[in-house]
């Protein structure tokens, strides 16, 4: 898998210091090319979409936003388990109040208006200090903290597949990420959507059914999940190709002579 540029959000609501911030960061980051994007938001719940949409891995945000906080946006990242670390840019009034968001991940402060030296110096010592820009081992173990991510959605996929009422944002909710970033790194890893992938499973659960037991179609879309025999069978039709009556009468692509002999044998018992 090709390895994902960082991605540095900044949200700022002020055109003029959200434009000369996203400046000074994109000549800084001209000295390292591919290595860095950079994203912005004008508003506090747009920077929490984004944030909870792809993975961030540095922000730098004004604590006054349109729609919610600099500090409430970061709060709530908490309250989602994203411990992105950040910059909170401030005005002169708010000092103090910047001081408490420490305790948020926030690992410096910068008065407005911005200086472009002091905020480069200011980035620099924050990636050194939260140790990202060693591209190779944060690559590797965002890779297995994703790959570990996606073993315990699959795990748990495998237990409500008889569930016809399951979700992506269920799923979502037991593994505590946002259901879109979720929906991205799991096609990502498995290569599939989640819909597809479920679909597939409760499918081939439906044919070892089909091939090893009697039992009506409507018995097999209860036990698999699917609501009706009727959704049952026009699911089936669309991925197999044929009616899963056909299926079982060995009508199907790579049905082989071992599978007729074994239905021959079931049916001669």
């Amino acid at each position: 898998m090709t390895e994902r540029p960082y991605l540095m959000l900044v949200v700022e609501d002020e055109p003029a210091i959200r434009e000369g911030v996203l400046g000074a960061l994109k000549k800084w980051g001209e000295k390292q090319p591919d290595i860095w994007q950079f994203i912005a938001a004008a508003s506090g719940p747009e920077g929490l979409e984004i944030a909870r949409s792809r993975p961030v891995d540095f922000m730098i945000c004004d604590i006054r936003l349109p729609g919610m906080s600099g500090i409430d946006m970061l709060e709530k990242l908490r309250r989602e388990h994203c411990e992105t670390p950040a910059i909170l840019l401030t005005g002169y009034a708010e000092f103090e109040y910047a001081r408490k968001a420490l305790s948020l991940g926030v690992v410096n402060y910068l008065l407005k208006p911005v200086d472009q030296v002091q905020l480069i110096e200011a980035v620099e010592a924050a990636l050194e200090k939260e140790k990202i820009g060693s591209r190779r081992s944060r690559e590797a173990d965002a890779a297995a903290r994703r790959h570990e991510t996606i073993r315990h959605a699959l795990a748990l996929i495998a237990e409500r597949l008889k569930d016809p009422d399951f979700t992506l944002k269920e799923l979502a909710d037991r593994v505590h990420l946002h259901p879109n970033y979720l929906s991205t790194l799991f096609r990502e890893v498995t290569g599939m959507t989640f819909s597809d992938y479920l679909t597939r499973q409760r499918l081939n659960m439906a044919k070892r059914l089909l091939l090893c037991t009697d039992k009506k179609n409507y018995a097999i879309a209860e036990e698999t999940g699917f609501s009706t025999a009727r959704y049952f069978i026009k699911v089936f039709r669309d991925f197999e190709g044929v009616t899963p009556k056909e299926f079982r009468a060995g009508r199907h692509p790579g049905a082989s002579s071992g599978d007729e002999d074994r239905r021959g044998a079931k049916g001669g018992r």
